[in-house]
């Protein structure tokens, strides 16, 4: 693919994008047929809740041990082991199509480990589930780092079957229109190119010319069923806050808690790590007050119930349980609870 070509027309298309001309009230309207199931929560204004996809591929690191400098002096050097066998692909995906109480699926996407995760959106599929039930979301790198390797990735994560982005430290509006670009097909005024998207068309049941209609942002296309998350996580992107809310084409602005965290953190005379809390704590305030303000929904990290129903309470809506255990489980239960939906099933 000539990415240089698709990055040639990102002018074009953000001007396309500034151009849409869909009436803001249609944006609010639920399709009859809507495939991913966040749109009409956020909608509704209730609270989505997700969680890590179990194991599909083996961790990176090995298990042989290196040859240190004890054994040069006569120590017994370390005994190799065996690398653990690598995660029952089926046996995950059996288990991903089991849990239907979480709204979408937190993905981490990795070249390194692309055709293990095809296998296991196929093998999903098998056991029952699709984008319908089970829609993927995951990272994509820094888009102010490299717009040319940053965009072919997102065009890789859609046309492997994933319904959102979630784009890291972003900063500029710029930023955005370069992401959505990305994702917009070329027929809707994007670069996205109009092929490679059978696994995509698959994962979400349906034909590629179907897809073709439906893989577009919302609510930048009323009918559409892309989600952008941004996420603010830097003092520049703190600043920016209100003006990357008010982009019609982000669904969900998330604060980037742990890394922000880092940025408020400095090291004091005694060489001590000391965060500077009332800065941290205005900053979650000023980014949580923007996303309220243009009606976004408002993604903060969480991993058991008590961190949900606090959050939930301090009006964040968009919970991301970053592991998956009972603690998670049990955090996913306890938001919907808190927002009278069911807990079955």
């Amino acid at each position: 693919m000539r990415w240089s070509m698709v990055l040639g027309t990102v002018g074009l298309a953000v001007i396309a994008i500034a151009g849409s001309g869909q009436a803001q009230g249609a944006a609010s309207r639920a399709s009859t047929d809507r495939m991913n199931r966040m749109i009409p929560l956020i909608e509704k204004g209730l609270p989505i809740l997700g969680l890590n996809n179990p194991a599909y591929a083996a961790g990176r690191g090995g298990g042989v041990g290196g040859r240190g400098r004890g054994a040069a002096n006569g120590a017994v050097p370390p005994v190799a082991t065996e690398p653990p066998p690598p995660p029952d692909i089926n046996a995950a995906a059996r288990e991903t199509a089991g849990y239907t109480l979480g709204d979408y699926v937190l993905n981490t996407y990795s070249p390194g480990s692309v055709e293990q995760y095809r296998a296991f959106m196929k093998a999903i599929v098998a056991a029952g589930g699709s984008a319908r039930t089970h829609p993927f979301v995951a990272k994509i790198p820094i888009m102010h780092d490299n717009v040319l390797s940053t965009t072919q990735r997102l065009i890789e994560q859609l046309n492997d079957g994933q319904v959102a982005i979630e784009m890291q430290q972003v900063e500029t509006v710029q930023e955005v229109d370069q992401a959505i670009a990305g994702m917009r097909f070329t027929s809707k005024g994007g670069t996205r190119p109009e092929s490679g998207f059978e696994a995509a068309a698959a994962y979400w049941g349906m034909t590629p010319a179907q897809y073709l209609q439906k893989a577009d942002v919302w609510p930048l296309n009323p009918n559409g069923e892309l989600l952008v998350s941004i996420i603010i996580e830097s003092k520049e992107g703190v600043a920016n806050a209100r003006a990357l809310s008010a982009h019609r084409g982000v669904a969900v602005v998330t604060l980037g808690a742990g890394t922000l965290g880092g940025v408020f953190t400095s090291t004091n005379a005694e060489g001590q790590r000391v965060r500077d809390q009332a800065g941290f704590d205005a900053a979650v305030a000023s980014v949580l007050a923007a996303c309220k303000e243009y009606k976004k929904s408002c993604g903060y990290p969480a991993n058991n119930p008590a961190e949900v129903e606090k959050l939930m309470k301090d009006g964040w809506d968009f919970l991301i349980m970053q592991r998956r255990d009972q603690a998670a489980f049990d955090a996913v239960l306890t938001g919907r609870r808190l927002s009278g939906r069911p807990l079955t099933p």
